[in-house]
Formats: C-alpha cells, structure tokens, sequence
C-alpha cells in the first residue's frame, strides 16, 4: 500500500471506532489504560480527547508523555504510539466539544477541571481483516489447498 492509502486505513479505522484505550506510563513505571473517545477523527497524525485535569492519565502524563492508544472493533485494530500533551486552549476545547461529551462532563465545556489532551502520533500500526465470515472461508481454504489464508491488511506507518 502507499502512505496515502496507509494513512487513509489509518483516519477510517479510528473514525469507525470512536473508543479507545489510552494508556500511560505511571510515574513507578506501571502501565495504566483508560476508555476514551476520539474527539477529532479527521486524523493527520495527531488524536484529540478531553479528559478531566485532575486524571490518573494526566498525572502519568506530566511525569512521562510516551502513550499508546489503540481501537478495535470486529474487523479492524489499530495503534498509534506518540507523545501526549494536555493543552490549555478554550478555543480547541470548544472545537472537541459535543453533546456526547457533556455526560461526562456535566458542568460544562467552561469548566476549568476539563483539558484537551493532543496525541502527536510518531508510528501506527494496524490491521483491516476481511471480516469473520470471509476470514473463515480464507482459513478453511488454505487448509485444504495448503496455501495460507488471506488475513486482510496489517502495516505500520510512519506519521512524523
């Protein structure tokens, strides 16, 4: 595939799986993953969300900003490893804001306990399957014919 083509595999798994888990490392070193939602899935490289300042994943941040984020649905898996920062800019936070969001949080987009967090994605990887049925068909076929099955797409691309 080319970059473009990669880069588009990229945008369409993340907009169709709008979830995440977004994992950080504490500051003893452990892992620490959280659900999120993708607030902006026109993907350039770079992944919004809103998350509370007072969050486990904002403390991690501030003590190491290396995340990993990944989306899995029933077809498709995707990872994007980067360097995450919590930004102070009401502007964008307005930009991310929507009814969806304001179950979490419910006091509002004004309310100063909600940050942005931009993920600037160095490397992704991913993998777009033909879906379970055809994937079963592919593996029965291999089977017999002793060839290996079509497993779909997987890459990793570069995003810096």
């Amino acid at each position: 595939m080319s970059d473009d083509q990669d880069l588009t595999t990229v945008r369409d798994i993340m907009k169709s799986e709008r979830t995440a888990m977004f994992t950080t490392v504490a500051p003893d070193g452990a892992l620490h993953a959280a659900p999120m939602t993708t607030q902006e899935a026109e993907f350039d490289g770079d992944a919004w969300f809103l998350v509370h300042r007072e969050s486990e994943t904002v403390t991690n941040l501030q003590a190491q900003p290396k995340v990993n984020v990944t989306w899995a649905g029933a077809t498709a898996w995707l990872s994007v490893a980067g360097t995450a920062s919590v930004v102070e800019d009401a502007a964008k936070k307005d930009e991310l804001w929507n009814e969806m969001t304001e179950a979490w949080f419910p006091d509002g987009k004004d309310d100063p306990a909600v940050v942005a967090v931009k993920v600037e994605g160095e490397s992704a990887q991913y993998w777009d399957s033909p879906g379970r049925a055809r994937m079963l068909v592919s593996m029965l076929k291999a089977r017999v014919t002793g060839s290996t099955p079509d497993a779909g797409d997987s890459d990793t691309v570069d995003l810096t």
